[in-house]
């Protein structure tokens, strides 16, 4: 074509911008009514833009993240369908209520925007008046914004630690569930006495006479099947680890610690690191004292005789067998025998993890099970059960989301077909009038790119099922059982249930038993 030529330039068929094929995409981070609340304001506020610039609305182009954190994008399943159908040119337009609505994040707004625009989408963004179209390359416009939504969430958190601060200087409760031995009076913690009772007595036990720990924890359930003591508030029974706790928390003698944990974001999750001590906010006397602070101290200052470190076996089923009754895991517990003649025996056998912690007021005793005889009898029965399924596994699998994706290929292939001969119906047999074939054809295309959509968030949970190439290398693992066979057993074995009498059961990821 001469593009000097206004005439046959005039014929080409050109998009106007209000015929954009638009994404209208909402977030929201938590179930709070007034975030809900605001998701509905989001489309309403996008709704209005479109109805502004004469865009037709359509309910199909809405796309939403509910309970997503924007500061974490590898969550967001619809921002990523967004992100695939920018690299598949199925798209031409983003519109977004607000830049924080995009990324809380700076790197992930930038990434995101770069990636719109490179495949050539208009990115929207209402509340800040941000339009790539009319921007063209000035990004510090959106830069600017973008680094004013990253930081809202730093304000707030620096927002909310100064009024905990406030709350704990005027001794109010900055919030949260209390200590065991406290209560709530007036928004200050005060001293709860039936349960401060059990707290004394612990500290006393294990200050004044000379128990450890786990024999506190058995006096304590002790007491409690007497009826003498309370128990704990979300348990039946008194845990070791709940003794532990109590012993070093320094609440019992007044002092309030805050800023001693924060959120980090590593590549792409957020995770909980604890801050060293030189950044921690320590208040004191700020509620009632349940023990003196001298007790307190003692109880953490004891030292003892460094014992030799006992090494525990390697357990290749860790996680994956479990108590039938309890259902806590199932440990390794080795014991010695020295022989006469020297030398030494040793056992590896199994055991409930809450009747190694508390015996028998954490569950029932096992028989016996040798961790070698347990292991093979598993690596056996994993070998029973390949040879019955002969690799068989597609129909096994994750049967439920693999029949979604192939309901929704036949549906689009169904509508393709459709479409054909819809158009046989128009330009060859006339059956239909143009409107009506213009309205019939816009029907299914607006179909096949839901399921098309559909299909493809499908495809991204790829994370909540195992792969048949990966069941079949595992049950090739089998074979070498004299190397560690740890990933094997992870991707076969869903559940091990061990009960009292040696029974097991195993639930495997292959099947639906």
């Amino acid at each position: 074509m001469d593009i000097f030529n206004r005439t046959e330039l005039s014929k080409e068929k050109i998009t106007p911008y209000n015929k954009y094929p638009y994404i209208v995409y909402g977030r929201v981070s938590t179930e709070k009514d007034e975030q809900v609340s605001s998701l509905e304001n989001q489309i309403d506020i996008c709704h209005n833009w479109l109805d502004q610039h004469h865009f037709e609305w359509n309910e199909s182009s809405i796309l939403l993240d509910d309970g997503i954190s924007g500061t974490t994008i590898l969550a967001r399943k619809a921002m990523r369908l967004i992100l695939e159908k920018a690299r598949k040119r199925e798209i031409r337009m983003v519109l977004f209520k607000s830049i924080s609505r995009l990324a809380r994040d700076l790197k992930d707004a930038l990434e995101i925007k770069e990636v719109l625009i490179s495949a050539r989408v208009r990115v929207i963004t209402i509340e800040e008046g941000y339009d790539s179209l009319t921007e063209g390359k000035n990004d510090m416009k959106f830069e600017m914004f973008s680094m004013f939504a990253a930081q809202y969430p730093k304000s707030i958190s620096v927002s909310t630690s100064a009024a905990f601060a406030a709350k704990i200087r005027r001794g109010e409760y900055r919030g949260g569930k209390t200590a065991f031995g406290y209560k709530i009076e007036n928004k200050k913690l005060a001293v709860n006495e039936e349960e401060a009772k059990v707290v004394r007595m612990i500290f006393d036990l294990y200050n004044h006479h000379g128990l450890g720990q786990k024999n506190i924890m058995y006096r304590l359930n002790k007491e409690l099947a007497e009826g003498t003591i309370v128990g704990p508030r979300f348990k039946d029974k008194w845990q070791l680890t709940t003794v532990q706790r109590i012993l070093k928390n320094p609440t019992y003698c007044g002092v309030v610690v805050s800023n001693r944990y924060e959120m980090v974001k590593i590549n792409g999750r957020k995770k909980q690191i604890q801050n060293p001590p030189e950044k921690w906010h320590i208040y004191y006397d700020q509620h009632p004292k349940i023990i003196p602070t001298k007790e307190w101290q003692k109880a953490n200052s004891k030292t003892y005789k460094q014992s030799k470190k006992k090494i525990t076996p390697w357990n290749e089923l860790r996680g994956l067998a479990v108590c039938s009754e309890c259902g806590s895991n199932m440990v390794i517990e080795t014991s010695y025998y020295n022989r006469k003649k020297g030398g030494r025996t040793v056992w590896s056998y199994l055991r409930c993890s809450a009747y190694r912690r508390a015996g028998k007021y954490g569950c029932v005793k096992h028989d016996p099970i040798p961790y070698n005889d347990f292991r093979n009898f598993i690596i056996e029965r994993l070998k029973e059960e390949g040879r019955k399924i002969q690799f068989d596994l597609k129909n096994n699998l994750d049967q439920k989301r693999g029949q979604k994706i192939e309901l929704l290929k036949n549906q689009i292939k169904k509508a393709k077909i459709k479409k054909r001969k819809l158009i046989q119906m128009y330009l060859e047999d006339e059956l239909i009038t143009k409107g009506e074939f213009e309205l019939e054809r816009q029907e299914i295309a607006e179909n096949i790119k839901k399921w098309e959509d559909q299909s493809f968030l499908l495809d991204q949970e790829t994370d909540e099922t195992v792969h048949i190439k990966d069941i079949k290398k595992a049950f090739t693992m089998l074979e070498k059982t004299d190397e560690d066979l740890y990933p094997a057993f992870q991707a076969l074995i869903e559940k091990i249930f061990v009960h009292p009498d040696g029974h097991i059961d195993i639930k495997y990821r292959f099947s639906n038993n």
